[in-house]
């Protein structure tokens, strides 16, 4: 299934990058969790204005990485919003360690929306980049995760409306 989706997207004009560093604010690119993280911390490092993350997972070395690498940005006055699912919704084994991210997130000036039910995994940064696919950005990413990088107003306006209403 997912070599289907790949072979699709390249057939419409996407790329499959393999650590390829782009200019900010290029589209139209698919990656998976070998080739994502240097651009995604590249847009998340020149962002001026917000950055929204929708990880339904959280893990404690993914938030501790995420906490140091936005710090500058922070004073900078970029606004962080991560949304995830209540710890409640977290298997009972880890609930207690989910509760303890939301708060270390949030100590950290960072702004938690929790959610009830939540499949959506994305990172929305400046109202136009929009990252869209399978992995949590804050939590663990399995082999066959990708994400689809693309510059769009829209797609951002779109996918914050479904998030906040």
């Amino acid at each position: 299934m997912y070599h289907k989706r790949l072979s699709t997207y390249k057939k419409i004009g996407y790329e499959i990058c393999n650590n390829n560093i782009l200019e900010k604010q290029s589209a139209g690119s698919i990656f998976d969790m070998n080739t994502y993280e240097t651009v995604f911390e590249k847009d998340l490092l020149e962002a001026n204005k917000a950055i929204v993350i929708s990880s339904p997972g959280l893990s404690q070395s993914k938030v501790n990485a995420f906490i140091r690498l936005m710090k500058h940005r922070q004073e900078s006055g970029v606004k962080l919003t991560i949304v995830t699912l209540e710890p409640e919704r977290y298997p009972v084994e880890k609930i207690e360690d989910t509760r303890r991210l939301v708060q270390l997130l949030r100590d950290n000036a960072i702004n938690v929306h929790l959610k009830e039910y939540m499949h959506e995994h994305f990172a929305i940064i400046d109202d136009e980049i929009v990252w869209y696919g399978s992995m949590n950005l804050l939590s663990r990413a399995k082999a066959d995760d990708n994400l689809m990088r693309v510059r769009s107003k829209e797609a951002a306006g779109e996918l914050l409306e479904i998030t906040f209403g």
